[in-house]
């Protein structure tokens, strides 16, 4: 994402995720092995081995046809992007408006802006500035802020569209926070990789689905992981193959646009 992130302990990239909120083991599990209790590193191994079976089932989904054509149309977004002109790295400090509230800029490392808000600018509010972290129990950032019927108002307004009061009026004064900054990262996103903001918001709009949960995003827009920064080089350069969730977020983006520069 557009902003400065360390790595963080246990974060692998490609990790399978776990659901949106992880239960606590139990003695409930005690019958299926013979009631003797599960030790830290035996329930590790499992889930490794858990993990590993769901990311070989990901990438195995999708046809190579079907990987083929993403990779092809990854590319085309790029290129059309770097044609336009694509989008300028931040030369200083600068505030932003958008129909949610305003998101600040600075130059950050690599070349991306890094992406902020304050509660000067949105008082009463905690913010964050993830996507999607794990913590307590739970998934918390900017994603899960959101409920799913605002996805659809957020990608109307990255594509430029007019929003009426009606609309912004659904969200809460922290979902509007949450939306502002999603704005900004992704067009920071487009100045690290051009043809991420439209890949962006593939990736939000499958959001809108309410079965489709919150850490589901880093599956659908790789890019956003740590270190998923030069997740794009890996794949074109053949180190890496795009897994189905983002092979399907791609192909599920918009193709009335796909082959013209209006979008």
């Amino acid at each position: 994402m557009g902003l400065d992130r360390k790595k963080e302990r246990g974060e692998r990239e490609e990790k399978a995720l776990p659901p949106r909120t992880s239960a606590p083991q139990s003695t409930e599990a005690a019958p299926f092995l013979g009631n003797r209790q599960v030790g830290q590193p035996s329930l590790m191994a499992v889930q490794r081995t858990a993990g590993n079976a769901v990311a070989a089932a990901r990438v195995q989904r999708v046809t190579d046809e079907e990987r083929e054509k993403a990779n092809a149309r990854r590319e085309r977004w790029a290129k059309r992007a770097d044609k336009r002109g694509g989008t300028q790295p931040a030369a200083s400090f600068t505030t932003h408006q958008t129909p949610f509230g305003p998101y600040n800029e600075r130059p950050g490392r690599g070349g991306a802006p890094y992406i902020s808000s304050n509660r000067e600018q949105y008082p009463g509010t905690q913010g964050d500035d993830r996507y999607v972290r794990e913590g307590q129990n739970q998934f918390d950032g900017l994603i899960p802020t959101l409920d799913a019927e605002h996805f659809d108002i957020l990608v109307e307004a990255l594509k430029g569209g007019q929003l009426s009061e009606e609309q912004i009026d659904q969200l809460s004064d922290e979902q509007c926070r949450a939306a502002a900054m999603l704005i900004g990262i992704a067009k920071a996103e487009e100045v690290r990789e051009p043809g991420a903001i439209k890949h962006i918001r593939s990736a939000l709009r499958r959001q809108a689905n309410p079965e489709h949960e919150a850490p589901e995003f880093l599956n659908d827009f790789p890019q956003a992981r740590i270190g998923g920064a030069q997740h794009e080089k890996r794949v074109r350069s053949g180190k890496t193959r795009r897994a189905s969730p983002e092979v399907e977020t791609i192909l599920d983006a918009s193709s009335s646009s796909d082959e013209s520069m209006s979008d």
